[in-house]
C-alpha cells in the first residue's frame, strides 16, 4: 500500500522565534496603518464607492492586525496581551514599525488629501509591499514549526490579494488623463523611495 497522506513539509526555517516575533509585531503594525489610512479617508473621498471599500477593507485591516496579534502570545510575546483569557483566545497589541524612517512614509502616505494619490499610496504601494513580504514569510519559515504563522498569513493574503485587485481597478478608472496618470506615478516615485530608505516593513 502506498504511503497516500504525504506530508510535504520539513522542519526548519530561516526564522528563529524571536525573528519571527519581530515581523509579525512589524506586519501588524502596517496592517494597522492601513487600517487607521482606510478608515479615516472613507468620510472625505468623494466617491461613494471608494468610500464604501475603504470602509469594508478597514474592517478587514482590522482583523489581519489581530490575527497576527493572536500569533504573538505564542511567540513568547506576552505585552499588550489578555493573560486571563484561554491561550487560544489571547491576542497581543504589541505593533510597532520597524525605524523611524517607515513611520515617516507612513505618516507621508496618510497625510495626502488628493483622493487619486490616497489610493495610490495604500495600494499600489504599502499593500503590494506587505503581500510580497507575506508570500516570502510563507516560503523560506518553518512549515511544521511557524504554521500557525502560516496559516495567518495565507488567510490575510486572501483579502490583500482581492485588494490589490480592487485597488488596480479604480486606480485605472480615476488616473483617466495623461496628466493624473503623470502625476500618480510621481507619487508612487515618492513614496517608494521613502519605503525604500527605511528597508521597508522589516527595516532592512
Amino acid at each position: 500500500m502506498p504511503e497516500l497522506a504525504v506530508d510535504p513539509r520539513k522542519v526548519g526555517g530561516e526564522f528563529s522565534v524571536d525573528e519571527s516575533a519581530r515581523r509579525i509585531i512589524h506586519y501588524a503594525f502596517a496592517e494597522k496603518v492601513c487600517m487607521t489610512s482606510a478608515g479615516a479617508w472613507a468620510s472625505t473621498c468623494p466617491t461613494i464607492k471608494v468610500k464604501f471599500t475603504l470602509g469594508e477593507h478597514c474592517y478587514h485591516d482590522s482583523m489581519h492586525a489581530f490575527w497576527l496579534g493572536q500569533r504573538l502570545p505564542e511567540l513568547r510575546v506576552l505585552e499588550g496581551a489578555d493573560l486571563d483569557a484561554p491561550p487560544t483566545l489571547r491576542s497581543s497589541t504589541k505593533a510597532e514599525p520597524p525605524n523611524e524612517e517607515f513611520l515617516k512614509f507612513c505618516e507621508e502616505m496618510q497625510l495626502q488629501d488628493d483622493e487619486l494619490l490616497r489610493l495610490v499610496g495604500l495600494y499600489r504601494v504599502m499593500k503590494t509591499h506587505l503581500a510580497v513580504y507575506y508570500r516570502h514569510h510563507i516560503l523560506v519559515t518553518d512549515h511544521v514549526c511557524d504554521a500557525p504563522t502560516v496559516r495567518i498569513l495565507n488567510h490575510i493574503l486572501l483579502e490583500e490579494e482581492e485588494h490589490l485587485k480592487w485597488g488596480q481597478g479604480i486606480y485605472e478608472e480615476l488616473a483617466d488623463t495623461p496628466e493624473r496618470r503623470r502625476e500618480a506615478m510621481e507619487w508612487q516615485m515618492h513614496l517608494e523611495e521613502l519605503l525604500v530608505r527605511s528597508g521597508g516593513v522589516l527595516g532592512h
